[in-house]
Formats: structure tokens, sequence, C-alpha cells
């Protein structure tokens, strides 16, 4: 992967993070003159999204190579798979599982959307590339030399 790619995924990801944490705050629910924000709508769903972006954020700032419990799972491999447990969890909301007789709010699409860019932005392509799918790693925790 290149420098400018690892950069662009880079602002992606931090993107969606800030763009969850606010969508959090914006209307998610309506029925009549009453809208609810993701943080009045969920019970613990809440925390959890707020989680994944504040990891999406936190890879960012460390440029994703901080390890999380294991010397081979990055602070980017977290975010992204953070995000990807999020996308399918606000998918499942918005199709099935949201309240009978409220209206979806923008603030619903835009979690969905940031989701979305955190866990693409933080994934790692570099295995349709013809990287090994289950790279080496040594001692220090960085991919052994020749992969």
């Amino acid at each position: 992967m290149t420098k400018n790619e690892l950069r662009h995924g880079r602002l992606i990801t931090g993107a969606g993070g800030v763009l969850l944490i606010v969508s959090l705050f914006l209307p998610w629910a309506g029925a009549g003159q009453a809208d609810r924000t993701g943080f009045e709508l969920l019970t613990i769903g809440d925390v959890f999204l707020l989680i994944v972006g504040l990891v999406a954020i936190g890879a960012v700032l460390t440029w994703g190579r901080f390890g999380i419990f294991r010397a081979d799972v990055s602070s980017n491999g977290a975010a992204d798979l953070l995000g990807v447990v999020a996308t399918i969890l606000l998918a499942w909301l918005i199709l099935f599982d949201f309240p009978s007789g409220a209206s979806r709010e923008i603030g619903v699409f835009l979690a969905l959307l940031a989701t979305i860019a955190i866990a693409g932005g933080a994934g790692d392509y570099s295995t349709l590339r013809g990287a090994p799918l289950f790279p080496r790693i040594d001692k220090g925790g960085r991919r052994a030399s020749g992969e």
C-alpha cells in the first residue's frame, strides 16, 4: 500500500469517527413532534457506537501502529473490525428493528455512512494485491522481512 493510499484511508477513518459521534446527537427517530437522538433511542448501542468513533479517531491519531492486547492486532485493525460490526448492527436496526410508528431521520443514516467510512478507510486491502493472508510476525510485533 502506498503512503498516499494510507493517508487517504486514515483521513476517511477519522472523518467517519467524527461523523459517527456527531450523528449520535442528531435526530434518529421522529414520531409526530418528538425527535429522538441516537443517545435517546439506543440503550447500550449508543455507548458501543461512541467507542467505535473514539477507536477510529484513536487509530488515526496513532497512525494505526499501536497493538491492542496482541502485537499483531493494531488499532487500525480494531477500528476496521468495530466498523464492520457497527455497520451490520445499524443496517439491522434500520431495516428490521426500528421502533414501529417512528420515521427514520437523518442521524441514523449519517451513522450508517460513518460506520461504512470507518470500515472502508481502516481496511487492509493488501491481500487483494497478493500479500499473504496471515503474514509472519516477528517478536517485536512487526511483519517479518520479505513480506
